[in-house]
């Protein structure tokens, strides 16, 4: 597949195969120097000194690029490794503190369970206290007979 290029004045004929294979090697090597094959291709001298200057300018703005593109990648990462460890602090500090809840409501069950035994029983030990109190004082007999419940008819 051979199609006629335009490069300045000159028109060029590119296979375009071969050509995405120059381009992909030469973009891996950083060399974009043309093959050996392409020799009869080549426009005029003034020409091809020209395209070798916008070459080099570029391979010298992708260095630069490189140069200015890998601290910051590398800054990306150490944001993004403190990120991740800010993260993990407080993903577990927010397990401690499910822990904990969980915790507090299992002793918030537990002293609802005592309270629940314990009200009962002191009402029986208040009403004891106060027939022991009655017969402490002589009232006698009457305190050692229960009171009496009220009955609704």
């Amino acid at each position: 597949m051979e199609t006629l290029y335009q490069a300045g004045s000159v028109f060029m004929k590119v296979n375009t195969l071969q050509g995405k294979k120059m381009v992909e090697s030469g973009l891996q090597s950083g060399d974009f120097s043309l093959p050996p094959s392409w020799p009869s291709c080549l426009p005029p001298a003034a020409d091809l000194e020209m395209l070798q200057q916008k070459v080099a300018v570029v391979q010298r703005e992708l260095e630069d690029f490189k140069k200015e593109v890998l601290p910051a990648i590398q800054s990306l990462e150490e944001a993004f490794c403190e990120l991740n460890g800010a993260l993990a602090q407080q993903e577990e500090q927010a397990a401690r503190v499910r822990q904990r809840l969980r915790e507090e409501e299992d002793r918030g069950v537990v002293r609802n369970k005592v309270l629940t035994f314990l009200l009962p029983r002191e009402k029986q030990l208040r009403q004891h206290c106060q027939r022991l109190e009655g017969l402490l004082l002589g009232r006698g007999r009457e305190a050692l007979v229960p009171p009496k419940k009220i009955q609704a008819h």
